[in-house]
């Protein structure tokens, strides 16, 4: 039983002479001529006609070239030569005339192979025998025409030559690559004539009773070799490229054919895949030519695989294939649905132009067939030209309906009906269960292949195609992914699911939806919606909540998609729900700064104050009124963040220190850098408060420096900031700070006892320069000597220090005082004596009673020339005295 039909085989002649057999076969490239070899010596040359029904041969010409048996013939195509081998010579005859000559110095021929292909010049190989111990392979280009020199002229060309060690003769031989196969009776070899190396490939026992063969695959660059019932198939590193080819019974010979391998046995011509080494077809001998026991079979075909010839002795049968998308329509009508996917596989990478029909017509009936999964997973292998995504819309006629009249109804080669809606294919499911298993598996396989193929450029009805996978998607509750996919690129109609999706509990996914058509008010609603149901709850509540808020901000932040009326109607919504996201679409958005406020003061303080920081120091607003609103709304937050609340937890406090310190930040900051509030109206909203470093800045701002000070001295007792504010303040011109500051840390005030390790680390503070007498007066009469010790020793310290101080300075300005007259003396002794002969340095023209300039180097020139230089720059000598300053020890010139 054949697995399909690949060939058709015909009696093609039947040679009834009794003086003679037949020994060989050729047939040339167009499978229209058949060439004979005889037994006599003879060659024959037959006609072929006939087609599918049957093949007819008819006698053109006889030739005898030999005497004994014609032992082999090949059809050298593109040299229009047949190249024969009778009575162990080599000849070359032309292909019409069938004249020719035999090549010199060959002898002993005993196999020939014709390289296969079908370039010009073609390379023949020939095996003979050198001795006894080496057999010779001579490999030669056959030439034709101008080439040869003349018609029946030298027409081979020996290109390479290699002996090899081998005692047995070579029985047959084949091209595999740039290589050659021999075979001998007990082993195989690999020789690459070029460079003459030769390597075994397998070897057999002596008693070994198989016959060796090797037959060439051409198409695909491979060989077979034949031990006993077994084909190993070689690449052409000589190593098993697939699975080796397993007869019925010891093949008597071999053939190749496009994809397939033909073995000739006892009991008919096997057929076999190539690729797969796959079984496919087997024909029986044709009643009348059965090879009777010990009988061999010779073999021919041509190269494109259109025509194999099999002789016996006296019957030639001919084997013509089957066209290939035959083949496939063959398979796919006995359901053979893998066979039909290799053999259109094949042929797709080989670029046939109707395997993408195949891929088309199995996947159709695949899914006629219930087959989901294996139906869908043939359809991504076809283009769009030959099978749209939407051609599946006909199973889910309700959500596609809109797009019902765009589907193509292709035909393909016609091997099935239309497609029904899904639920009428899985009618014939007599199981509940088993049906709406079927019905996932059916909906889960179109929704991968859609995801699969929606994003192909040139695909129809994108919007059909998405709309139908969000069906597909919350018909299987596949949540993550539906969500995944609402919220990248589509065109989905939300429409159409909506009723769907709101059943399924899928608002969110159904809002983003219509946010992404362009609908932004519908799914604005949805989030608000969702987000007002989940609000106070916990959990996956909450997390509902902070979804549907996050996704209503992307949109409210979108230009495009929201306009201006649209965001000032949800944004008093979001303020009150999550203040953050609020904020984020007020500095996106261009909302008027009044609208704005307006909208933020029902909201929480925190949302006022960086809403107004917004305005004052990102937006660079200088209006007054702003910048004092924003200072008093920090001070606000920062004295409501002092004190605790009541039941606070420790999770609690951690969250108000830390607005706490940002917000104190914040306002110290805004304090300092902002001249535009009203100093002393923030000064009274927080006076009395632990705000101590905010109200040294505005204490500051207003003049009012004892204050500060007080502040920093007394009340945080921070030295080092006070000294600071001290020397801030001497900047800008006195020593009056350091005085008040002196007076406050002796006298604090208020019960306290005087700051004297304070005062006298102020007194040795650098900047510091406090008159004596003013710190002595400030110094209290009941005072202690021993208290006052300190600050008196810092005093007399500091005015002894500032006594030699003054001497050093006072010794240094004499000293370049002194220096300056002695240069100035040595510049009064320089003197220039002017005679009559002096000339300028430049002109060279005689001074005389001239105006005339002298350089610092002593050049003298006259007063025309001297103005035409800098004066920095003597052009006589070129020397700029900026840069090279003249020395007063440089003698000048008499």
């Amino acid at each position: 039983m054949s697995m399909r039909t690949a060939f058709n085989l015909w009696p093609a002649l039947d040679h009834r002479s009794i003086a003679s057999k037949i020994s060989s076969v050729a047939v040339t490239e167009d499978a229209r001529t058949l060439y004979l070899g005889l037994s006599d010596g003879q060659i024959e040359e037959h006609s072929i006609a006939g087609g599918q029904q049957g093949v007819r041969t008819s006698l053109r010409a006889r030739k005898h070239v030999g005497k004994k048996p014609v032992q082999d013939i090949r059809h050298l195509h593109s040299a229009h030569r047949l190249a024969v081998v009778c009575d162990g010579q080599l000849l070359l005859l032309d292909q019409e005339l069938l004249e020719g000559h035999s090549i010199p110095n060959i002898k002993a021929v005993s196999a020939m192979a014709s390289s296969p292909s079908a370039e010009y010049p073609p390379t023949l190989a020939v095996a003979m025998r050198a001795n006894k111990r080496n057999a010779r392979i001579m490999v030669y280009q056959v030439l034709v025409g101008a080439d040869a020199g003349s018609l029946f002229g030298s027409s081979a060309l020996c290109i390479s030559q290699a002996n090899i060690a081998e005692t047995l003769s070579i029985k047959s031989m084949a091209w595999l690559g740039e290589k050659l196969v021999l075979c001998t009776s007990l082993r195989y070899l690999l020789l690459h004539p070029a460079q003459g190396t030769t390597s075994q490939l397998f070897s057999l026992a002596q008693e070994a009773p198989s016959p060796t063969l090797v037959q060439s695959i051409p198409s695909a660059n491979l060989a077979v070799l034949l031990m006993d019932e077994v084909g190993v198939v070689i690449n052409d590193t000589g190593q098993p490229a697939q699975s080796a080819l397993t007869f019925p019974s010891t093949p008597i010979a071999l053939a190749a054919s496009g994809l397939y391998i033909l073995a000739a046995c006892t009991d008919g011509v096997h057929i076999y895949d190539r690729t797969s080494s796959a079984w496919v077809q087997s024909l029986p001998y044709p009643s009348g030519i059965v090879p009777s026991p010990g009988q061999s079979i010779t073999t021919a075909y041509n190269t494109k695989g259109s025509c194999v010839l099999f002789s016996g002795s006296y019957k030639v049968m001919l084997l013509r294939p089957i066209a290939l998308d035959e083949q496939a329509k063959d398979l796919l009508r006995a359901r053979q649905y893998e066979q039909a996917l290799n053999l259109a596989g094949i042929c797709a990478a080989d670029g046939a132009p109707w395997a993408e029909t195949a891929f088309a017509q199995t996947a159709l009936l695949l899914l006629h067939e219930a087959r989901f999964e294996d139906a869908l997973a043939v359809l991504p292998r076809c283009s769009l030209s030959m099978f749209q995504p939407m051609e599946l819309f006909p199973l889910f006629p309700t959500i596609t309906a809109p797009w019902a009249d765009q589907v193509p109804h292709k035909q393909h080669w016609g091997l099935h009906p239309p497609l029904p809606p899904l639920d009428s294919l899985l009618a014939q499911e007599a199981q509940q269960q088993g049906r709406t298993l079927l019905e996932q598996e059916a909906m889960h396989s179109i929704a991968e292949y859609l995801l699969q193929v929606r994003k192909r450029e040139g695909v129809d009805a994108a919007d059909g195609i998405d709309t139908l996978l969000v069906y597909l998607l919350a018909e299987l509750e596949d949540e993550p992914r539906l969500a995944t996919f609402a919220e990248g690129p589509q065109q989905v109609k939300p429409h159409l699911v909506a009723p769907l999706l709101q059943r399924k509990g899928q608002s969110d996914t159904l809002a983003q939806l219509y946010a992404g058509a362009g609908q932004a008010a519908a799914g604005l609603a949805l989030w608000k919606e969702i987000a007002d149901e989940s609000k106070g709850g916990g959990g996956e509540a909450l997390q509902r909540q902070q979804s549907a808020v996050q996704r209503a901000t992307k949109v409210l932040l979108n230009r495009h998609s929201a306009p201006p009326a649209l965001v000032l109607s949800y944004l008093p919504w979001l303020i009150s729900t999550s203040p953050k996201h609020a904020l984020s679409v007020l500095k996106s958005r261009d909302i008027d700064d009044e609208t704005g406020l307006g909208l933020v003061r029902a909201g929480p303080p925190d949302l006022l104050w960086r809403y107004l920081d917004y305005l004052v120091c990102q937006q660079g607003s200088s209006d007054p009124a702003l910048h004092t609103q924003l200072a008093l709304t920090l001070a606000d937050v920062s004295l409501q963040l002092q004190a605790p609340s009541d039941g606070e937890g420790s999770e609690q406090r951690k969250a108000r220190e830390s607005s706490k310190g940002e917000v104190q930040t914040r306002l110290r900051s805004f304090l300092k850098q902002s001249s535009q509030y009203d100093s002393r109206l923030v000064l009274a909203r927080i006076r009395g408060s632990h705000l101590w470093q905010e109200q040294v800045v505005l204490h500051s701002k207003v003049g009012d420096n004892t204050a500060a000070l007080r502040i920093l001295a007394i009340e945080l007792q921070d030295m080092p900031a006070a000294e600071q504010y001290c020397a801030q303040q001497a900047g800008r011109g006195g020593q009056a700070s350091y005085a008040l500051l002196l007076e406050m840390l002796l006298h604090p005030g208020q019960g306290r006892p005087p700051l004297l390790p304070q005062a006298c680390h102020l007194l040795a503070a650098q900047g510091a320069d406090l008159d004596p007498l003013q710190v002595l007066s400030a110094l209290s009469p009941e005072m202690p000597l021993s208290a006052g010790v300190n600050i008196l020793s810092h005093l007399l310290c500091e005015r002894l220090h500032r006594h030699r101080q003054g001497s050093i300075v006072r010794s240094l300005h004499k000293a370049c005082s002194l220096s300056a007259s002695v240069h100035r003396a040595e510049l009064l002794s320089r003197r220039v004596v002017m005679s009559e002969e002096r000339a300028c340095a430049m002109c060279h023209t005689r001074i005389g009673s001239k105006i005339f300039a002298v350089f610092p180097d002593g050049t003298l020139v006259c007063y025309r020339c001297y103005k035409k230089s800098e004066p920095s720059i003597c052009l006589a000598t070129g020397r700029d005295f900026e840069v090279s300053p003249a020395s007063v020890t440089e003698k000048w010139p008499d």
